[in-house]
């Protein structure tokens, strides 16, 4: 299952605030170290979103607590048998959760510098990024599709992106919708839900 929150840009300035009971003491922690409130709102989304995901799912409840594999993939310390995993851009928050290896990215399309362009594409997809009318909606369709199957196998950003060419990816979900691309890669085959979050359904969750 996939939880999308859409509103992270119409958040009050004292959101993450507000939410700290909820989260655990490591990621309150990280939170505070966090400098700009756009990304503390963000932050906490991403968290609250997994909170209400194991609430549903598996009925859990309380503020759960990470662990940190080699590279970097969290997992969940005492229920090492759920799989999840968190991204954010702006103006949305997704949290993707599954009995399966699982991996969700979400890009914003933006203006993306040749650069950045050589450092995640393959030569064959840097000819087309070059060629496309749309060239900015194109690198973060493949972005996103790359950074969510670097996710799943806990790669993350120690991979050679450019080395990954994207047609060899097998994708369980992508959209894009309201100015960002999303995708999950799991290691299933069945279709992933979407459910769409609102700030109301913030109120759902147990302390």
């Amino acid at each position: 299952m996939l939880y999308l929150f859409n509103e992270l840009e119409s958040l009050e300035n004292n959101f993450s605030d507000a939410m700290l009971p909820f989260l655990s003491t490591e990621r309150r922690a990280k939170v505070e170290r966090l400098q700009s409130q756009t990304g503390k709102n963000a932050s906490v989304a991403a968290y609250i979103l997994l909170r209400l995901a194991l609430q549903e799912e598996y009925r859990i409840h309380e503020a759960v607590v990470f662990e940190y594999l080699d590279k970097g993939k969290p997992v969940l310390k005492d229920h090492p048998h759920i799989h999840f995993n968190l991204s954010h851009t702006k103006g949305v928050a997704a949290c993707v959760i599954s009995d399966n290896k699982v991996g969700v990215d979400v890009q914003d399309i933006r203006y993306v510098t040749d650069k950045a362009a050589k450092r995640i594409l393959t030569e064959n997809e840097y000819i087309k990024f070059k060629s496309t009318p749309n060239p900015d909606e194109y690198f973060c369709e493949i972005w996103a599709i790359k950074e969510s199957y670097m996710k799943m196998t806990g790669q993350g950003i120690a991979a050679a992106f450019n080395k990954m060419p994207v047609n060899e990816i097998d994708i369980n979900l992508l959209f894009k919708e309201n100015g960002y691309y999303c995708c999950v890669c799991g290691s299933f085959t069945h279709t992933v839900q979407v459910k769409h979050i609102r700030r109301e359904d913030f109120e759902k969750l147990h302390s």
